[in-house]
């Protein structure tokens, strides 16, 4: 296991004006939960009006920067996949149906609002067994969504009509789209891949009309953000790699791919001011920052440990976050204080290859502590995610004393596949004995 250069958080409640690296940070704060939901993606139109969307078809609304938040009637009740408003009254957002009763249909509803989502109307898209992934507008006429399947749709006419999109590709063509994003009225990106297989880039000088596609690593790209003409920069991972990012300096003609050492999926990303940007990684509850236009990054704490899946800043002085629980972050000008832990020891843990492996349905997972025979022991943490990201068992968490330990995953109950078992070791924002480590497990019937 290599080492990797980490950071350690520590959010100081009092002002502190003296940082190591010697300017102040921005922190988050929660605020009060309106739903004990998951909320997925966030867009605001102005500093004033934003929106929310999550699970079971809520849609969250505020047009006073987060004074106060509305929940509105969406009409649905499948979860709120991705929103997209033009202004502060015209919307769209995408839902998925899975209806059984008779005629049945398996797909996407579209919604849209002409009043801020006072009013939501919807239907159901044309195309059977397709769902959308993601809905974006450049004005109020143009659009783009797509989704599974690689396919792409764009419309000309504020969403009555939509027509897909040719797809330039003799490769891959048929892994599903996360995210789209336009620069101008004819040049945009669109992101996605598949796990262990292939990240993408899809790109259009013309408007949406064409794409072009390429393979640009190994692992599923979520989000983009769009700097200029020129630059651009797309976050994504898997748990067996950990967060990773490309980057273009020259409009997409060369993609560079990174891999940050840090455990987690890059869900979300967007910037403050050019210099500094902030990715959230979904599930393990931490943020990735930069401060310096990306020479380096640090790793950092969420509040409470909150699951953070999107986030957005409206300006250089209001941001907001939404994740697991109904939660909602607030990002605060309060200064916080950094500590640099420069070289994370691996020794700190070592996560040993589950045995046997593939296994079915009993598997060995041993680890060994290399610390933590003072105050009660070290911090373990041990769970087996599933490749969507869900944890689907806690096996440890609890303070253990240096040494060998194993433990014994049981799989009966779950179908054949790839899992991921996550060890973490260490008093996280207490000291500097933390360590975060994977290991991929294959589970055959």
């Amino acid at each position: 296991m290599k080492s990797v250069t980490q950071y350690l958080i520590i959010i100081n409640i009092a002002f502190s004006f003296l940082l190591k690296n010697g300017y102040s940070q921005q922190h988050w704060v929660k605020q009060p939960i309106l739903t004990s939901k998951n909320l997925t993606n966030i867009i605001f139109t102005d500093t004033l009006n934003g929106w929310i969307g999550g699970d079971s078809g809520i849609i969250i609304h505020t047009s006073d920067n987060g004074q106060n938040w509305t929940i509105q009637n969406s009409g649905v009740t499948g979860s709120i996949e991705s929103i997209y408003f033009v202004n502060s009254n015209t919307g769209y957002a995408l839902s998925w149906e899975f209806d059984n009763t008779p005629p049945n249909y398996f797909g996407t509803r579209i919604l849209s609002t002409t009043n801020a989502g006072n009013n939501w109307s919807n239907y159901l898209y044309r195309d059977t067994n397709l769902f959308l992934n993601c809905i974006y507008f450049f004005d109020q006429q143009n659009g783009y969504m797509a989704g599974s399947e690689g396919k792409i749709f764009y419309t000309s006419n504020s969403g009555l009509n939509w027509d897909r999109a040719l797809i330039d590709s003799a490769l891959i063509t048929t892994f599903p789209v996360e995210k789209i994003q336009f620069y101008n009225s004819l040049s945009g990106y669109a992101v996605g891949g598949a796990f262990d297989i292939a990240g993408m880039v899809w790109k259009t000088t013309n408007g949406g009309r064409n794409w072009r596609t390429e393979v640009v690593g190994a692992e599923p790209l979520n989000d983009i953000h769009i700097f200029n003409s020129s630059d651009a920069i797309c976050v994504g991972g898997d748990f067996e790699f950990g967060v990773s990012r490309i980057t273009t300096t020259n409009s997409g003609v060369n993609w560079n791919y990174m891999e940050f050492g840090f455990f987690g999926i890059g869900r979300s990303v967007d910037y403050r001011i050019p210099e500094e940007g902030w990715i959230s990684l979904g599930i393990v509850d931490s943020f990735i920052v930069t401060t310096n236009s990306g020479a380096s990054w640090l790793l950092r704490g969420t509040p409470a440990g909150t699951q953070i899946f999107d986030l957005i800043f409206t300006n250089s002085n209001n941001g907001w976050a939404v994740g697991h629980n109904g939660a909602i972050l607030k990002y605060s000008s309060t200064v916080v204080n950094i500590t640099e832990i420069n070289e994370l020891n691996p020794e700190t843990a070592i996560l040993y290859q589950n045995y046997p492996n593939p296994f079915n349905p009993e598997t060995k997972i041993t680890y060994k502590i290399n610390g933590g025979n003072n105050n009660g022991g070290l911090k373990v943490k041990l769970s087996v995610y599933d490749i969507l990201g869900n944890e689907i068992s806690k096996l440890v968490d609890d303070r253990q004393t240096a040494g060998m330990h194993t433990v014994k995953f049981h799989a009966a109950d779950l179908p054949s596949g790839i899992y991921f078992v996550k060890l973490f070791t260490g008093d996280i924002y207490i000291n500097n004995n933390s360590s975060l480590l994977t290991r991929k497990i294959l589970l055959l019937k």
